[in-house]
Formats: structure tokens, sequence, C-alpha cells
């Protein structure tokens, strides 16, 4: 626009030198353009009007109009008359750096006011001919004469453009400023100008520069004014485009200044959106950033002139999808009414909301995409100018990078805090290395480590704290490690503040910009109680091994997936195991060949519910032959509770098997034998007890045999006298009194042994412990010999609970036996029943509430706290080798925890122990003794049919005559098999089956078989001695059970009628 204007234009430096200029302005000095750069005003410039053009520059820089007119010498020799306009060029700040030099070619206006003032009639001719407009006034400034040229401007007749026409055409807006240039030189009739807005005949307002001279006659008269106009309409609109130019760029620079010293996206946006405002006069101006993904558009927070605020979320839609649209494919939006634009009618509401009616919005591409646009809002039609849209754009462009850059900044800031704070926080030792290996950062246990301030810490050469033995290994790791620019670890001694060396396992890992590494990030681990831990582990390891190798007992243990891990030399010899790698395979091997697999099923059974677990299993060895294991293990949990497998021992009871078999056959056998069965059953019991309670017994035996031994002494007495006196009735039945109390007694004493031994069905029942206790003491005073003192202290008022009376009888022994090693040959024991109130953490595993409690005190030489830690593990024991197996406790505390309660024990060196059992009491009080039998036989016994089933014929005989003696026909059969043949031929009321036959059919399985086949026929069993499959299949059988030996009152009350809750 500059180079077309029909103005010179020239920028003047502060040297007097021309910095650029325009076409025109080297045409007016007859030079090209190249050569008008860089000559100065007395180059070009008329001697006589170098003084004037200094004084105008003077006036442009003193902040007026510098205005000349002078003439300008050409290179041929020839002047030019121009009209030279000098304004002042300011820097952004306001500095003073140049002019601007705006040169009109007057040469023709001075030859036309030269011809003027020769003739008027000339000047009337030249006039008309010329192209300028030109006019003439009288003294009342009332046009006179006009030219063809202003005719032709204003599009009428001259002679209706003459008088005050020309003041009225004046623009409103300059009508002031001509007013005063007129007031300020007619009166003293001088040449005066100025410049004004005119309108041209089609309606165009125009900028003429007025150039007016007086007029005089010939005597010196004063006449008028002769006038003439030039369109300088391009040149101010030139000079206006440069003034705009430049306002925009002191705008950009101002702005670039403002945002330069700002820290947050906010801050940036606040400052452009108020700073654009302004410049726009717009009502609202903001950022709208876009989520295409989630069809979202957030608007920030923005500046508004007096309507509301469109800050917030808004789905695309509702501001004009068809916008986005087009702002994503680079494209400027403006619009002067939303109304009338057909992209923004489906979203009226939401801008009469806004209360907008006239928008633009500059789109801001990253990669491809649009992320977020500039707008500026108004809330009347406005048409936006190019200018306008012009900066809009380039704001957007400028600032968003100033934007995500302060957000980039940010970020990085944030994850710095962020670091810093997770590093401060961490329980280990954190730096981060330069590429001259210092450090620039360390963390808060780093220097707590170092025991100094944060910056002598991060400074310190980490190289002087290493330990001497480690020193050089470490240097040598770390340099080779760092070489490689990978990741890697090293573990050294370092010199801790107070002086002591600890073990840190240090990771290091490289810090890369592109492929280039610049230092390291470190983390180090005190590992020095691992360490520690590890080296106690594998000294405890050694030692259990070393025990578990010295065990008498086959010692394994599991994974948590049951697969055997470990076992001692005992197990090894005797399952022929090469080595540890074979320990699983073996065991699968064993298992196949010996059919074990229901025995494994029910292991892997308790290894899902991490269950105790309990087993006997038969095996055929290659060398010892025949062999019966009782399996017994343990679940195992690490310091976190976490289950870790089995540990676990098997005992060689093929003995004991044995002597079991044995003791079936001596618990069928007569009264008559009872001297030698007793001796045989001792001896079984004993065997049979090893893996648990064999101390225990090996003490009652001599008690046990003394008591049998006055027994029997009473017995034969009593029936050799009878057999000597049989005529002697009152004699007889004296003695056959003393005798039959005497069997009582050990018959007691008999079901006592088995009760202990587990040689009963054992069913939880309704006890009062007292009645137990009472019931055990003469087996306890055998235990405890006579030397010690024994006492009872029972509550009062009963101690009722639920439990397996014969599993608290062998705990309550093995107590009681312990506490007789503990006192030695004299001392006291006490066994003392009450009620016990439990609160938190009062006992462990226990809950709180009320139990009661019985307790077995001694006061013998006590424990120290280590032992007392460890009593209650399997195969614990402080006796001499072969004085116990240390299974004593162990089952007291499974019977405590199996019955729903717990064990506590105290102890004092030198003063005694004090061993508690806690219980649940009873919800409600039962009775724990049963009723006795009510006197005299069941009615309905008389003429019914009962059906014997009896292998040894001396109980058979017995049997035989009671029953017919109650009026009863009796038919006998000697095996199961047996009685199921004569079943097929006759009928029975009754059936009274002893459970231990011969024939391969035990009572048991005769007595389902009848249930089945003859339902209505009555069925008792009875038995002498039962075994654990035995005792397992009487826990839920539905018949009576009668115990040997019984008396004939005994018989008839069990086969009397049937009570109501019995099962035929």
């Amino acid at each position: 626009m500059v180079d077309q204007a029909s103005a010179g234009i020239a920028r003047v430096g502060l040297d007097g030198r021309v910095v650029s200029a325009n076409a025109r302005f080297a045409e007016i000095l007859g030079l090209t353009r190249e050569q008008a750069i860089g000559i100065t005003t007395t180059d070009v410039t008329h001697a006589d009007d170098i003084g004037p053009t200094y004084d105008a520059l003077q006036a442009a820089r003193e902040g007026g109009e510098g205005l000349v007119e002078k003439r300008y010498i050409r290179p041929n020799g020839t002047a030019v008359w121009a009209q030279t306009s000098l304004r002042p060029l300011l820097s952004p700040t306001g500095d003073l750096i140049g002019h601007i030099a705006v040169v009109v070619d007057i040469t023709a206006a001075k030859a036309a006011e030269a011809a003027l003032r020769e003739s008027e009639m000339r000047f009337r001719l030249m006039a008309d001919t010329a192209p300028s407009p030109v006019w003439m006034t009288n003294t009342e400034a009332q046009v006179e004469f006009v030219n063809t040229a202003l005719a032709e401007f204003y599009g009428q007749p001259p002679n209706e453009i003459l008088g005050d026409v020309w003041r009225i055409s004046v623009h409103p807006e300059d009508q002031d400023r001509v007013r005063a240039a007129m007031e300020a030189a007619r009166p003293t009739q001088r040449p005066y100008g100025f410049e004004a807005r005119f309108p041209r005949y089609d309606g165009a307002w125009r900028w003429m520069r007025i150039a007016v001279n007086p007029r005089f006659d010939a005597n010196g008269e004063f006449l008028g004014y002769v006038g003439m106009s030039f369109d300088v309409t391009e040149t101010h609109e030139a000079i206006q485009a440069l003034d705009a130019q430049s306002r925009r760029q002191n705008f950009l620079l101002g702005l670039t200044d403002k945002l330069r010293d700002l820290s947050t996206s906010e801050a940036i946006m606040e400052t452009v959106e108020a700073a654009l405002g302004a410049v726009l006069g717009a009502d609202r101006v903001g950022y709208g950033e876009v989520d295409q993904d989630r069809g979202l558009v957030s608007m920030s927070r923005d500046w508004t002139a007096g309507i509301v605020s469109a800050e917030g979320r808004f789905p695309l839609k509702d501001l004009g999808a068809d916008l986005i649209a087009d702002l994503a494919e680079g494209r400027t939006i403006r619009i002067a009414d939303v109304r009338e634009d057909p992209r923004t009618r489906d979203a009226l509401d939401v801008f009469e909301r806004l209360e907008t009616r006239a928008l633009m919005r500059a789109p801001l591409i990253r990669n491809g995409q649009l992320r977020a646009f500039l707008y500026a809002h108004h809330s009347t039609v406005r048409d936006w100018t190019a200018e306008e849209i012009g900066l809009l754009q380039e704001v957007a462009d400028r600032t968003w990078a100033e934007i995500e850059r302060t957000r980039a900044e940010a970020e990085v800031r944030e994850s710095e805090e962020r670091f810093r704070a997770i590093a401060d926080t961490a329980p280990v030792l954190i730096w981060v290395t330069q590429q001259d290996r210092t450090r620039a950062f360390v963390n808060q246990a780093y220097v707590a480590f170092a025991g100094d301030d944060y910056e002598t810490a991060r400074l310190k050469d980490w190289r002087e704290i290493i330990h001497v033995d480690d020193h050089e290994r470490i240097i040598s790791e770390s340099l080779a490690g760092e070489a490689t620019g990978e990741p890697f670890s090293m573990e050294a001694r370092y010199l801790r503040h107070d002086g002591q060396y600890r073990w840190l396992k240090s990771f290091s890992r490289p810090r890369l910009t592109g492929d280039e590494v610049v230092g390291f990030v470190g983390v180090a681990f005190d590992v020095t109680d691992i360490r520690e831990t590890q080296a106690r582990l594998l000294e405890s390891e050694t030692r259990f091994r070393t025990i578990a190798d010295s065990a008498p007992a086959q010692v394994w243990m599991t994974d948590e997936a049951g697969t055997t891990i470990f076992a001692n030399r005992r197990y090894k010899t005797f399952f022929g195991v090469a080595s540890d790698g074979d320990l699983d395979a073996n065991w699968q091997t064993w298992v196949a060949a010996n059919h074990l697999e229901d025995f494994y099923a029910g292991f892997l059974d308790a290894v899902e519910r991490h269950d105790r677990f309990e087993g006997l299993l038969e095996v055929n060895h290659p060398q010892l032959g025949h062999r019966w294991l009782r399996c017994e293990g343990v679940p195992r949990f690490d310091g976190a509770g976490q289950f870790q497998g089995y540990v676990g021992a098997n005992i060689d009871v093929t003995e004991a098997k044995k002597a079991e078999n044995d003791l079936k056959r001596i618990n069928e056998l007569l009264e008559d034998r009872v001297g030698e069965a007793l001796a045989e059953k001792a001896k079984a019991e004993a065997d049979l007890m090893h893996a648990q309670r064999m101390e225990a017994v090996g003490r009652l035996t001599g008690g046990v045999a003394h008591d049998f031994n006055n027994l029997l002494t009473v017995v034969i007495g009593a029936l050799d006298m009878m057999l000597k006196s049989p005529a002697d009735a009152a004699r007889q039945k004296k003695l056959g009194e003393a005798a039959l109390a005497a069997a009582r007694r050990g018959e007691g004493l008999t079901h006592q042994l088995l009760a202990f031994s587990r040689r009963q069905a054992l069913r939880p029942e309704a006890v009062d412990l007292n009645a137990q206790i009472r019931q055990s003491e003469p087996l306890l005073k055998r235990a405890v010999g006579e030397a010690v003192e024994f006492k009872l202290k029972l509550r009062r008022g009963g101690a009722r609970v639920h439990v397996d009376p014969a599993q608290f009888e062998a705990a309550l022994l093995n107590l009681v036996v312990n506490a007789r090693d503990a006192v030695g040959d004299k001392g006291r024991i006490t066994v003392q029943t009450l009620e016990c109130e439990v609160d938190v953490g009062d006992v462990r595993e226990l809950p709180v509430g009320k139990y009661v409690c019985v307790t077995v005190s001694d006061n013998g030489a006590g424990m120290d706290p280590e032992i007392i830690g460890r009593v209650f593990e399997p195969f614990f024991t402080t006796k001499a080798v072969g004085k116990g197996t240390g299974l004593g406790l162990s089952q007291v505390y499974g019977f405590a925890r199996q019955s729903g309660g717990g064990v506590s024990i105290a102890s004092t060196q030198g003063r005694g122990t004090e061993i508690r059992l806690y219980l649940p009491p009873l919800d409600q009080p039962e009775d724990a003794a049963i009723e006795p039998a009510q006197a005299g036989a069941r009615t309905g016994i008389e003429g019914r049919r009962l059906l014997l089933v009896e292998d040894d014929v001396g109980v058979a005989a017995i049997a035989l005559e009671l029953l017919e003696g109650m009026g009863m026909e009796v038919r006998l059969a000697d095996t199961a098999p047996g009685a199921l043949d004569l079943l097929r031929t006759e009928r029975f009321d009754v059936m009274l089956s002893d459970i231990v036959m011969p024939g391969g059919m035990t009572g048991i399985e005769l007595a389902r078989a009848c249930a089945r086949d003859y339902p209505e026929m009555r069925i008792v069993l009875t038995s002498g001695y039962a075994g654990e499959d035995v005792d397992a299949a009487l826990s839920d059988a539905p018949w009576p059970f009668l115990r040997k030996p019984y008396s004939g009152q005994q018989l008839a009350d069990v086969l009397g009628e049937p009570s109501a809750t019995e099962s035929i």
C-alpha cells in the first residue's frame, strides 16, 4: 500500500539519512529507490530551503507536525517543489528512533501561484486546465470561483458549489480543525493550509490537502484567497497502515515483555485476554481447549467487559460443531452475526445465554490436531476487520507456545517436587548423580545416614566411607557398571555417622538425554539385618538338621503344595532315598507300591485346609518286612502368618500294632484268666501308647499291677474259700459279695485304662470335671507315687463342660506326670478347678469371655522363658534321652484347642510351674454323670426270643445262663455268618452280638445287615474292647452298647423295652 501511494514516503534515521523509501519518493528526487537509500537532506535540498527544513524537523521532534515547502534538486539540476510532512517514529518504549517523511510534489502548484500573480485571467485559464481543484474566495471566505477539477470532484455544476457550500461539506470530525486554521491566518491575511475530508461525488470521503494564499490587487488591496487542494487519501491510508502496523508491533512486543516473567499458564491467559480485549474493544476474550475424542470444549477463565463469563465445559455441538470442523482444518472463523451464519444457527440458545452476537476464533493446531482456539466475542453485531482477525491469529500463535511452555515447566516442577517428596519419605538412600559423578540430589534418608546437613551430605565423597575390605572391589565395580551405560548393582559395608558399618545393597540406573548418559539415579537398601538373619537362619537350619538327624523318628517337611522338601537321616534310610532331589519321587513310588492313595489324599486334604494331620500307613519294607508307621504333621507358618507347608514325623508303631491285635484277643478272655490278661494288656497298652503317652503309662504300670494283685487276691481267696465250704450259705454270700466288689473295682480300673489308651468310643459329652477328676484320683495318685503330696481343690457347684472325657483324662494325666517329673521324689502337686475371666491378650488365641479352668501346679524346679516358649511343640523335651517323647504337652495343647479352649503356663525357676487349661463352660448346666440305671429289669423280657452271637465259649455259657434265667428263649451262634444262617430260618425279637469275632465279619457289620434285612428285630452290641476303627463306627451307631464285663442286672436293663429315641 505504501509503494502504491501517490505521495513519496521515506523513513529517516536519527542521523538524517534515509533508511527506506517508496518508489514515488525516489521518483520525486529523480533517483532510483536504491540511490535514495542513505542520502541526507542537505544532499538533495536547495540551499535556501535547508534552514526551514531543519526548523520543521525540530518541530516534529518536539511532538508536533513538521511541515515545510521546499525545493529538491534533481541530479540533472532541475528543481522540484514539494510539500514535506515530518512525523516522529518512536520505539515500543517511547524512544525516538527516526522520522517518517511524506513528500508531495507541489511544483505545479507553485507554478500556478506564479501565474496567478501575473494575471488572474491567466490564472483562471490555468485553473481550469489544472488537474487539481482550484478556487477563489472573497474577503468573507465565500467561494467566488471554482475550476473544472473542483466541479468534477463534487459532481455538480460550478455555480452550485459557490458561496458557503464547501463549509458544510467538511467532515464533521474535521470542522473544528479547519475553523482553527482559518481563524489563525485570515485575520492577518497570511497563507494557511490544512488537511480535511470532503465527500466526493460518489459519496466516498477523500482526504484533501488544502493550500490557501491571499490575493491582492495592483494596489495591494486584499481581495480574498485563492486555494488549491490535492487528494492525499492514499497518503493518509499509507500513514494509517504504517501506524496500525506500528501499533500492532508495539502491542505484540509489549505483550511479549509482559508474558516473559509469568510462570503459570493461567496468568498468561489472563494477561493475554485482558490486553487483547482492550485493543480489540471486544466484550469477551478467552481460550477454548478441544478434546475431540470426548467431544468436549473446555472454556478457560475468560476476560469480560460487562457480560457473563463463558467459563466451563461444553459439548462440541453447543458451540457450533461446524465451526470446530473449520477450525480443525486450520481456518480462522469470523462471524458478524451468529443469527445469520448457518454454522451457528443450531447453537443460538447457547450464544444467547452467553450474550454473544459476533465472534472470532483463531485455531491452534499441534501435530495435525486441533488442540485449542483463541476467541473474541462481542455482544452486538460487528464486522470484524481483516486486521483484527490477523491480530487474533498472531496473538494465538505466539501466546499458545508460552502457555505450553509454562505447562511443561509446571509439569517438570511438579514431577520434581513429587520425586523429592517420594524420595524424602522413602526409608532407603536415594541419590542422583551428574556426568562428573557428583551428587545433584540426595534424599533425607541419605542425609540421616551421613549425619550431616544436606549440602555437606550431598558433596561428601561416598568412596571415603567404604569399608577397607570392600573399597577396591566396589570402586572397580562402580567404574565398570557406569562404563556399560546399563543398570548395575553392588553390595558393600559403609560407615554410618554413628560409627557402625552397615551393609548396603545399591542399584544404579542411567539417566539419558537422547542416547547420552548424563548421570545415574541410585537407590541403596540397608541389608545388614537381612544378612544377619540369613546367617542366623543358616545356623538355625544347620542346628535343625543336626537335631532332626539325631531324632529317633522319621522327621520330614513339605512345601505349601504338600511336596516333600526335607527328610532326616532316619527317614532317608528307611525309605531308601538316594538324594534330596529324589524325595518327592521316592514318596510317590512308595504310595503306588503300597496302595497309599487314600492316605495321601487325606494328607493333601489337610494341606488344603491347613489343618493338623494324623494317620497310619502300612508298608512292605524290602528288608524289614511288614511295618506300620504313625504319621503326624502340623502346619508351619512364617512370621507374617503365611502358610509354608508341614513339618511332621513318622514313628514305627509296628510292635504297638501287633500288641493292639493281641489286646483284642486278650479282652475276650474270661474272668478266670484276668490276671494273665491284665499283665498282657498292660504290656500291649504300653506298646500302643509309644508315640504319645509311653512314659505316662510306664509310670502307671507299677501302681496298676499292685492294685490288680490286691483285687485278684480278694477274688481268688474268696472263690477258694467258697469251694471249700459249699454248705455254709451265709459265709458263701459274704465271700461272694467280697469277690464281686473286688471284680467291680477291677472293672473300673480297666475302663480308666481303656479310656486313657483311646480304646473306647470317644465322644464329646456333657461332663462335670469335678466328678471326672474324683473318678481319676486313684489312678493319678498311683502315677505320682506315695512320696509326693497330691491334693485336689475342686470348685463348689461343679465344673461343667462339653469335652471328650477320655481325652480330658489323658490330658490331665500328662500334666500330672510332668509335674511328678518336675518335683522329683518329694514335693507337692495340686489339681484345682475354678471359673476364670479372660480379657484381651490374656491367653494366646483365646477369645474374651468366661471359662472353666483346670490348674495343675507343682513346687518343682520350674522353667526358664526359652523353654516355656517351646514346651507345646511336638517332640520338644528337656528330659534325658529315652525318658520322654516330647508329645505329652503337645497332646494337652491339641485337646484344649480342639475343645474350643486354650492353655497358659506360668513358671519361675526354683519355685515351680502352673499349667492352666481353659475350657468353654456349658451354656445350660447339665448333669455330667449318667443317671444310675433304675433298679429292676425292664418289662417285656420274659418269653421273648433272643439270638446270642458270641465266639467265646465261656462268655457265651455265662450269658446263656443269665438270659434263660430271665425267662428268654435263646439261640446261640459263634460267628456272624452263622447268625445270618439262623435268621434266614427263624424269627427273633432281639439280637445280642459281640463286636470282635472271627469269620471275616464284625458285630457292627452284622448289625447293619440285620437292620437292613430284619428291621423289626431289636439289636444290642457288646464288647470288652473296641479298636479305633470300631470306635469310629460306634460314634454314629444307633444301637445300644453294653460294655464287658456286665452283670445280670445290666443285661436285663439293656434288653428291656427300647427308649423313644432308640433305633431298632
